[in-house]
């Protein structure tokens, strides 16, 4: 769900000229700013999908809204509407997420309640899981993006 939800909401930014990128695992990223974060969460058999979508104020530092990047104010009503039908529209979600992914072939620190690990990130299996080259895969964590190697 966290990657169908971050493909409708890139598809919805790109139909309004906006060139969005995906940060595994829950955030779009324009500008190399955040502009959205995704929270997902299952309760008995259903799934609840969050969208904090910086419409008109970028609120955190680092950030950036739609408003900031267009001449012209979009309908919230119109938005979601968009974000809903796409997100039911997805024929193929792990291609269409790997397709927007910043995330795939850089090098990365993943922090997890168990520790950090480094690596390069080889590919996103299709349980959704990042995949280090090492064979090393995570269902979770916060993933930082390293410029440079460590040493």
């Amino acid at each position: 769900m966290p990657l169908r939800a971050s493909v409708a909401v890139a598809q919805m930014l790109e139909d309004i000229s906006i060139s969005p990128s995906l940060k595994w695992p829950n955030d779009v990223i324009v500008s190399e700013k955040k502009m959205c974060g995704i929270l997902t969460e299952v309760v008995e058999d259903r799934g609840i999908v969050g969208i904090g979508l910086n419409v008109r104020s970028a609120p955190i530092e680092d950030s950036i809204c739609i408003l900031d990047l267009l001449d012209t104010e979009n309908s919230l009503d119109d938005l979601m509407k968009k974000i809903i039908s796409n997100f039911y529209e997805i024929d193929d979600v792990l291609e269409s997420y790997k397709k927007y992914s910043s995330t795939v072939g850089e090098h990365v620190r993943i922090k997890t309640t168990s520790g950090e690990t480094e690596g390069v990130v080889a590919d996103i299996d299709k349980k959704g899981r990042l995949v280090l080259e090492n064979g090393e895969k995570f269902i979770s964590g916060d993933v930082i993006h390293l410029r440079e190697k460590s040493s």
